[in-house]
């Protein structure tokens, strides 16, 4: 089963989230900021880490920093999971060494694809949606 850690401060989004990869069999854990999303990725270990970019006090880029200079997490590919797109985010975004971007709104097959398509996430693990 596919571990994802969604990194979000919405209580809305978070359990939309939630709920739709559950539903799609994946094992999923919630953190409401960055400095629980840094100690969830530490003690869980997540095969993919979803990131929003707009949050209060350690925004998704600075904790992105932070999981990238810790050797346990550093590896761990992230997608950013925001509605905060711009072409300097994704340079950003690509100089941290992110693995992929989806915006929102998002479609939840899209979603999906982006998780499956992480080479360590074995395919089959996670069903699209028809």
């Amino acid at each position: 089963m596919v571990k994802v850690l969604y990194v979000e401060d919405e209580p809305a989004q978070r359990e939309l989230v939630n709920q739709l990869l559950l539903l799609i069999g994946i094992d999923i854990q919630l953190a409401e900021n960055g400095i629980q999303g840094l100690e969830k990725a530490r003690t869980w270990m997540p095969d993919v880490i979803l990131m929003d970019l707009r949050m209060p006090g350690m925004n998704g880029f600075e904790t992105i920093e932070r999981l990238k200079e810790i050797p346990e997490t550093a590896d761990i590919p992230i997608i950013i999971l925001s509605a905060w797109t711009s072409a300097r985010l994704n340079e950003r975004a690509d100089a941290l060494g992110v693995y992929r971007c989806v915006n929102k709104p998002f479609d939840l097959n899209e979603l999906v694809e982006a998780i499956e398509s992480v080479p360590s996430v074995n395919r089959g693990d996670v069903a699209l949606l028809p």
